[in-house]
């Protein structure tokens, strides 16, 4: 009786365990689909259907970085900064090799500006080699180098995306912004001349024309 009783446990726990199994792999496939189906919603421009798909699929498989770091990328674009921090943040925590999720915890935190720790993050994302934007993070090190008033290291970070990426214009237009602040207005203008050709329409294109005026120069 002992004996049939103790296998009747084991089977119990046994037929549990299958069940978890297949529940949490059901639970997996779902949070897969929807994170497709957001990332699909996302390109057809279907921002709140997609906020919410990946909402779902982050509350599926909260052990997804993935999931976290697509979902932190979203709520920054819908100007939910300090949600899009802590989204980034749990998918860093989750996967800290990660390159291109450093790379947006950063875009985020200058965003908050908040540049001593995007400089941070931007290094750490650096030093991954499973970073797939070095020429952009670089450039937007500069920049937070450059609110920081760390002028040489914006100047060094901002020439390396350069490097890069010689066709990089935000790295030329905030290279300009760099050279003015050091008081060197010729190299600045040549800088801001490259960003006005590189796309004379775009905003960084516009932002070169005017900074060039200011500077005593048409363009």
């Amino acid at each position: 009786m002992k004996r049939a009783l103790a296998l009747l446990v084991s089977v119990t726990a046994l037929a549990t365990a299958c069940s978890s199994a297949k529940t949490q792999e059901t639970r997996r496939l779902q949070a897969q689909n929807a994170y497709e189906r957001g990332l699909t919603q996302a390109r057809q421009g279907q921002s709140s259907l997609a906020l919410s798909s990946l909402q779902e699929a982050v509350a599926l498989d909260p052990g997804a970085a993935l999931y976290h770091d697509s979902l932190g990328l979203l709520l920054l674009d819908f100007g939910r900064v300090d949600q899009a921090i802590a989204e980034l943040n749990t998918s860093v925590e989750l996967d800290p090799n990660r390159g291109d999720t450093l790379f947006h915890l950063g875009t985020a935190l200058a965003e908050a500006r908040r540049w001593e720790d995007a400089v941070a993050t931007y290094r750490r994302a650096i030093l991954q080699p499973t970073l797939t934007v070095l020429d952009l993070a670089h450039q937007n090190l500069g920049l937070a180098f450059f609110h920081l008033k760390r002028y040489r290291e914006a100047e060094d970070a901002l020439r390396y995306a350069l490097s890069l990426d010689p066709q990089l214009q935000a790295a030329y237009y905030n290279l300009g912004l760099v050279l003015i602040a050091q008081k060197r207005p010729n190299e600045a203008k040549a800088a801001l001349k490259r960003a006005q050709q590189l796309a004379p329409d775009s905003p960084f294109g516009q932002a070169a024309v005017e900074r060039l005026k200011a500077l005593g120069d048409g363009g």
